[in-house]
């Protein structure tokens, strides 16, 4: 555990190198909010509420979304097939970590000085944008979406890695990069609360975790679920990443036996 703590500080600092990267994701958040406010201001135009939403809690949702959004870990997949096809992921398997856990420490070593400019800017945004912010006054939901926040980058990072490694097998896995993208946009809340779909594909999604990366993360903070929810939001995700871990680990060792590498 120790090595992992100082792989994620490492890139924790890293991170101060590249301030441009900085900048643009806390433009991404402003972006994102920026966009729902514009969209969200047409359709909330005469109605009081749409789907539940005030047109307050819309916005609060989207500055809490947008700011876990800003939290990266799709590079995780690029880096490592670029690795792979370069011949440079020799580097990790001499080093003494576990590839899966190497990336999952970079990116929470990278997430954490990120996070705090997308807090910045997700101050900012509610503060320009006048959104009268909505917090849920039960700390346990607060502590619960924390939690979940934490486990959500976990499966996230073993997702991303796993279609990373595939690298080993396809010439190419540009096709899985750009669908993945478009998929779990929609599919974590990101783009769209996903509470304005249809009952039939929420009971499908409540079942699948990127339900619980973003989407219900949010709603737990600004008080728009259950505890409960999040509670089996939770556990689902727990399971989901789990299998996912166990899934990396057994075609790492099945594919890395085709690579080789030409230099670290």
């Amino acid at each position: 555990m120790r090595k992992y703590m100082e792989v994620a500080k490492i890139f924790f600092k890293t991170q101060i190198v590249y301030r441009f990267d900085v900048s643009l994701t806390a433009l991404s958040v402003i972006w994102r909010v920026m966009f729902a406010y514009i969209m969200w201001g047409a359709i909330f135009d005469g109605r009081e509420t749409v789907g539940g939403f005030t047109f307050q809690a819309m916005l609060s949702y989207y500055v809490i979304s947008s700011f876990l959004a800003a939290i990266d870990t799709a590079g995780v997949s690029g880096e490592v097939s670029a690795r792979i096809r370069g011949g440079t992921f020799a580097k990790y398997m001499v080093i003494p970590t576990h590839p899966l856990k190497h990336f999952l420490a970079q990116t929470f070593g990278a997430a954490g000085y990120y996070a705090i400019f997308s807090i910045i800017a997700a101050i900012a945004c509610a503060l320009l944008f006048r959104v009268d912010m909505m917090f849920s006054e039960n700390p346990a939901q607060i502590a619960l979406a924390g939690v979940m926040i934490i486990a959500g980058t976990t499966f996230m990072v073993s997702y991303h890695f796993f279609i990373g490694i595939l690298a080993f097998k396809f010439q190419d896995v540009g096709f899985f990069l750009h669908l993945q993208g478009s998929v779990i946009e929609f599919a974590t809340g990101a783009a769209v609360p996903l509470a304005l779909l249809p009952v039939n594909a929420r009971a499908v999604l409540r079942f699948l975790p990127f339900t619980y990366v973003t989407y219900m993360p949010a709603m737990l903070i600004t008080g728009q679920a259950e505890a409960s929810e999040g509670v089996f939001g939770l556990s689902a995700l727990c399971c989901w990443a789990a299998v996912m871990a166990v899934i990396c680990c057994f075609t790492y060792n099945r594919l890395r036996v085709r690579f080789d590498g030409v230099g670290i």
